[in-house]
């Protein structure tokens, strides 16, 4: 085998392997702390990982009014709340926002009601800020893209 024809085969394996490391970002998916702190105190935790497009697409359709017609109208309270509670890691999902006894002493029935009336809005802005960064939206362009 000719040098060139080396060179093209090893390329092409360094290409194939750097596309599958690059599609196996769930598996190996950045997360963030939330400390919910109010007056100095810690109050709890939660695990935070970012959204692929279909689950953003989800969180945006499940709270739209009039969907579909001219008078479409995203709820973006209730929005932002189902992006954390999405972007929950699974177990801190179920200690948290599925706290059955918190529903109850609350009056809710989901856990984005709960998000909604636990959070404010202030905190779920800067969580989905840090749900945005971790689902890659906030990369450097000039990193991504050279001329």
């Amino acid at each position: 085998m000719a040098k060139n024809e080396i060179d093209l085969e090893k390329m092409e394996q360094d290409i194939t392997a750097a596309l599958l490391e690059a599609a196996s970002y769930r598996a190996n998916q950045e997360t963030a702390t939330v400390r919910i702190k109010r007056n100095d105190k810690l109050l709890f935790t939660f695990e935070v990982r970012g959204l692929d497009e279909d689950e953003w697409a989800k969180c945006r359709r499940q709270n739209l009014s009039n969907r579909g017609l001219r008078t479409e109208e995203l709820n973006n309270a209730r929005f932002l709340s189902q992006v954390i509670y999405e972007a929950t890691a699974d177990a801190d999902k179920e200690r948290v926002w599925k706290n059955k006894a918190v529903w109850q002493k609350l009056n809710v029935a989901s856990g984005v009601d709960l998000i909604n009336a636990i959070l404010l809005p202030g905190e779920k802005n800067s969580i989905v800020d840090a749900v945005i960064k971790l689902s890659g939206y906030e990369d450097d362009t000039e990193d991504l893209i050279k001329k």
